[in-house]
């Protein structure tokens, strides 16, 4: 069976596209700006990056992840093919911030295809990408470190969306979060512990107007930095489908930067 991996140069669509190819099927690779190819299933894991930081795109998530979106599902539609879609778990609340809008809206288009949506908590590797700015000091946290959630190793869920690009008939919506129920706070400490420091935050009432400001300035990391305030404030569990352990991924994670062995893109995720 040949699969499209969308986004396949990303931590989860390379992974995504080793597990297809570990099943014996094909995994195809779209090159950017190339017309989408031809296969049974489709499985969309691109759009704008995530990272907090210069250099990785400035346009917004409406933006980038519609159109994106959208061609996979008019192309899914022309086709016949199976469609996968990697979307974001999220509390109704949030329903409004560009970055989960971005992803509703390509979601909502895919009623009349075959396919599924799965919807994932944070991911891991965001979180290890935390690590060298608190090494830094750098502020990384927002608010009071209550809210809830069970982030998810991009390991674990590449396997899941497999599970469902390959499955056929099954649920349109996965949701697919880790084994641990963690405080934000609790997280911030695994982080702080591979760090060797202490993890700074930013006050809610102050990370509010921040991210309306930087949307002028940015409008991608604005509307990330809108989402985030967001995640603070509301708790975010997805049914516990990954196994993996957060601090056992942080402990290997810098376990490899010290060996120098080990090389990872950014999220983005994906």
């Amino acid at each position: 069976m040949d699969v499209l991996v969308l986004g396949a140069r990303g931590t989860l669509g390379r992974l995504v596209s080793e597990g297809v190819m570990s099943r014996g099927h094909r995994a195809i690779a779209q090159p950017r700006g190339e017309p989408l190819a031809r296969s049974e299933v489709i499985v969309n894991c691109a759009g704008a990056s995530v990272a907090m930081a210069l250099g990785h795109g400035w346009r917004g998530y409406r933006a980038v992840d519609v159109p994106i979106g959208l061609g996979a599902v008019a192309h899914a539609r022309a086709t016949g093919a199976r469609l996968v879609y990697v979307a974001v778990h999220h509390p109704p609340a949030l329903r409004g911030c560009a970055y989960v809008d971005a992803h509703e809206q390509v979601a909502a288009a895919m009623s009349d295809v075959d396919g599924a949506v799965v919807r994932a908590t944070g991911f891991f590797s965001a979180f290890a990408s935390l690590v060298p700015l608190v090494r830094r000091g750098l502020p990384v946290d927002v608010g009071d470190g209550r809210a809830r959630t069970n982030p998810i190793c991009e390991r674990d869920l590449a396997e899941i969306v497999v599970d469902v690009a390959l499955g056929g008939d099954g649920p349109r919506d996965v949701a697919a979060g880790g084994p641990e129920v963690l405080a934000r706070r609790e997280i911030y400490d695994l982080v702080a512990a591979a760090a060797g420091r202490r993890v700074r935050s930013v006050p809610l009432w102050l990370a509010r107007p921040g991210s309306a400001l930087l949307s002028l300035l940015h409008p991608r990391i604005g509307q990330f930095a809108r989402f985030a305030a967001g995640l603070a404030r509301h708790d975010v569990i997805a049914p516990a489908l990954g196994t993996t352990r957060l601090a056992d991924y942080l402990q290997e994670d810098a376990s490899a930067h010290v060996g120098g062995s080990r090389t990872r893109s950014a999220w983005h995720a994906r």
